[in-house]
This record gives structure tokens, C-alpha cells and sequence, in this order.
């Protein structure tokens, strides 16, 4: 199979869409020997903070020297950027053969009468294909959406789980209150496998423990009884979290909850052979970048990126506004899917900007911008719809007539990667993932 005909068939599967359950991919992976079952895995789940944890654990093990997989969704730059070794992305040549390997069993399961497996199936099985054959020490691996019927959710046993944070998102595929949505993670837990989770509320926090508890599983909790933060600016944030000191790169004290995370499944992990110091911890952390999360592109005038899309994102982006922002004159760049409730995003948003300029993002669920723009108007007193090539140039020129500009551009990832690309390059901020040579 070449590159082209392995994206076309990509593409072409991509069509028929989404079935739930895990019949599909657990036949597929039968035919293909269980490779999941070979790997040492930390299995991720959560409506918000999966990549920055994944982030924060694979600098960690990077750190300690360690080969790690990670297995990503979505991805902002490149469609290869899903499966990561070390932050390298899979080569043409190594998914174009390990696909034509998953097609041709696809297509033999379809010539019996079984389905044939979706795109994130598809994608799931080269992964696992992909991190035996390579030879990886240990596997991050984030499920796509919900958790139970996720197509990752064929681990039997992970080394261990994680939940991070729990927030309204998917509500047509996972229901419509906090606690469907968090028994839908929940689907992840296994009998015997450590669970590690983001702190949660007096209700949530029953429904975790008594899954927990019948699963016969070691709990354990972000502390944050135990956890001060110390210093908080656009350098960086400092913290001590049980006694010991942290520094974290990343921004905002959402992120000091997903440290806490990675720290606390170090932990876990030392308890299955791996050698993780306080150092390697404390500089893991430390070192750690995770692209379009909160993150600095350009200096005169500021530019931030954040892929804030949906209300766990906002609530964090609207804490992030008001700690490094007071007083500053923000002009917002957004762009939505028109399946997310973009309301109440400009709702909360609102009160700290007077220039909105929406813009439509390259996807078929996308919300066209002038529609954006037209319900921003209710609240910001300069909405505006702009083209996607043309939304730069018109906030540099409005921020030329501003005191103490700051662009923020958020939403739906599928647009912030291509800003990313161009004016994070053009004034050396950002870092992006490499591809194979």
C-alpha cells in the first residue's frame, strides 16, 4: 500500500462514521494477535486534560530515559501526530504498512458479515500494531471520546487508569448530566488496575469510589489539601505539592492539576519496576510543552492560543483571562463546531473583551463565523466575521489602535494548528512535533 492509497482508504472509512460498542475492534485485534495485550499501558480518559497529562507523563518518562508511545486525539498539526514515539511522529512508510497489515484483516472480517471497523478503530489497532513492533517501554494512550464503548477500551490490563477532569462535552453520545458523562469514564476502571483521579466533588467522588471499590481497585485522589501554589505568572507556575517543591512551564492552575496527575501515576508506575526519581519528576515537569493549550505564539502584540471548546475549557480560559490579563485589551479570535454550545462560551467570555472576530473552522461540523458573529453581538460590542486567512491581519490592525492588546485565539483546534504553524514559527515560539526520517 502506498502513502496515498493508506490516506484514501483513511478517508473513505472515515465516511461511514461511528459505531458504538466494542465488537469491531475487539474481533479485529483478535485476528491481529491482541497486541494490546503485549504493551504496558496507562489508559487516559476525561472531557478535558488528557494530552496535558499525557504530556506531563511522557517528559517524565523521557526524562528517566524511557521509549514512549503515545497514542493522541485530536491532533492539531498533522494527521500522523496521533501516534507519537519520544514526540516523533510516525513515518508514511511505517503507517502505510502497518495498514495494508489492519486492512487486509478488515476486509476478510467484512467478507464474513461483521462491520467493518471505523476510521478510530482502524487507527487504534495500527497504534497498538505500531508501539510492539517499535518496541516501546510503555504506552500513553487517551481514548477518543467517553470511555466505556471507546474503542481503546480493549486493555484488559493497563498498568494502571487515569480520569482527569469531568465536564458537559459529547452530551448527544454520552448523556445529558455530569454523572452519564462521568459513568461513561468510569468505563475504563478494571478489576484490580490503580485508578488515579482529578479531584472531584462530594457526588462525583461516590460515584468514582464505589466503581472503584466493586472493581477492587487502588484509588487515589488529587490531593489539594496538599497542593499551594507559590508563584503564578506568564513565566510559569510554582507549587508544592505534598511536601515537595514544582515548577511547571505550562499555563494556568488547570495545569497544576494535571501535573498533580502525571506526579501522583509516577507513583503508580515506580510500583511496576519504573525508576522515576523526585528529579526526573521535578524536571519532567518542568520541561514539559503541550501545543494550542494556553499557549504564547508571538510577543508585540501578545498572541495566545487555546483550545478551549467546551464549558471545562472556557471556565479555564476565562480563570487563565482574568489572573495574566487584568487591565489588558483582548481581542478574540474564535472559531466553533457548530455540535458545541458556543453560548455559553461567549456568555462567560464576554465581559473581558470588546472585539470579537469569528471565523469558520476547516471542518464539515463546522459553525459558519458570520452565524458565530451574529450571536457574539448580543454581548461584544465589535463582532465581526472574518475568512480564515484574513482573521491575523484584522486583529494586528485593531490591536495597532489598542492600549495593552492581547490576542487570544480559541476554539475548535481543527483552525489553531495552522496559526500555530505561521506565527509561532515566524517569532520562534513554538515547538512542534517532528516526523520520522
Amino acid at each position: 500500500m502506498t502513502k496515498e492509497e493508506a490516506w484514501n482508504y483513511i478517508e473513505e472509512i472515515n465516511k461511514a462514521g461511528s459505531v458504538l460498542g466494542l465488537e469491531s475492534i475487539t474481533e479485529l485485534l483478535e485476528r491481529l494477535g491482541n497486541p494490546q495485550d503485549r504493551l504496558k499501558v496507562v489508559h487516559i480518559a476525561g472531557t478535558n486534560g488528557k494530552g496535558s497529562v499525557g504530556a506531563f507523563l511522557e517528559q517524565i518518562l523521557i526524562d528517566a530515559e524511557y521509549r514512549v508511545g503515545r497514542y493522541v486525539s485530536p491532533t492539531i498539526f498533522s494527521y500522523l501526530e496521533r501516534f507519537q514515539i519520544n514526540k516523533e511522529y510516525m513515518s508514511d512508510e511505517d503507517f502505510a504498512n502497518i495498514l495494508n497489515d489492519v486492512k487486509a484483516v478488515s476486509d476478510k472480517m467484512v467478507s464474513e458479515g461483521y462491520h467493518r471497523p471505523t476510521a478510530f478503530e482502524t487507527e487504534t489497532a495500527v497504534a497498538f500494531l505500531y508501539f510492539l513492533k517499535k518496541n516501546v517501554d510503555i504506552v500513553l494512550l487517551e481514548t477518543g471520546m467517553g470511555g466505556i464503548s471507546d474503542a481503546t477500551n480493549v486493555c484488559r490490563k493497563p498498568l494502571c487508569t487515569i480520569l482527569t477532569s469531568i465536564s458537559m462535552d459529547h452530551m448527544q453520545f454520552l448523556g445529558n448530566s455530569i454523572y452519564d458523562i462521568l459513568d461513561a469514564k468510569l468505563g475504563i476502571v478494571k478489576e484490580g488496575v490503580p485508578c488515579i483521579s482529578d479531584f472531584m466533588e462530594n457526588g462525583m467522588r461516590k460515584v468514582w469510589l464505589d466503581k472503584c471499590e466493586k472493581k477492587n481497585c487502588l484509588h487515589i485522589m488529587a490531593d489539594i489539601e496538599q497542593l499551594i501554589v507559590t508563584e503564578n505568572t506568564l513565566n510559569g507556575i510554582k507549587f508544592v505539592y505534598k511536601d515537595k517543591e514544582y515548577m511547571i512551564s505550562m499555563l494556568g492552575k488547570h495545569q497544576v492539576n494535571n501535573s498533580v496527575l502525571a506526579i501522583e501515576t509516577a507513583f503508580v508506575l515506580n510500583q511496576y519496576g519504573f525508576d522515576l526519581d523526585y528529579v526526573n519528576i521535578y524536571k519532567g515537569l518542568q520541561n514539559t510543552k503541550w501545543q494550542g493549550r494556553f499557549q504564547k505564539i508571538y510577543d508585540t502584540p501578545p498572541v495566545y492560543v487555546d483550545g478551549a471548546h467546551n464549558e471545562g475549557g472556557w471556565l479555564a480560559l476565562k480563570n487563565n483571562i482574568e489572573d495574566y490579563f487584568y487591565g489588558k485589551q483582548m481581542i478574540y479570535v474564535c472559531g466553533v463546531l457548530k455540535d458545541k454550545e458556543y453560548e455559553k462560551m461567549i456568555k462567560l467570555l464576554s465581559p473581558y473583551s470588546d472585539w470579537f472576530i469569528a471565523v469558520t473552522p476547516d471542518s464539515p461540523r463546522a459553525l459558519p463565523g458570520k452565524h458565530l458573529a451574529e450571536y457574539a453581538e448580543k454581548y461584544i460590542k465589535n463582532s465581526i466575521s472574518c475568512e480564515l486567512d484574513t482573521a491575523m491581519d484584522k486583529a494586528f490592525e485593531i490591536a495597532k489602535d489598542l492600549y495593552a492588546p492581547v490576542i487570544l485565539v480559541f476554539g475548535s483546534l481543527s483552525f489553531i494548528g495552522p496559526v500555530i504553524e505561521r506565527y509561532g514559527k515566524e517569532n520562534g515560539q513554538t515547538e512542534c512535533g517532528t516526523k520520522q526520517q
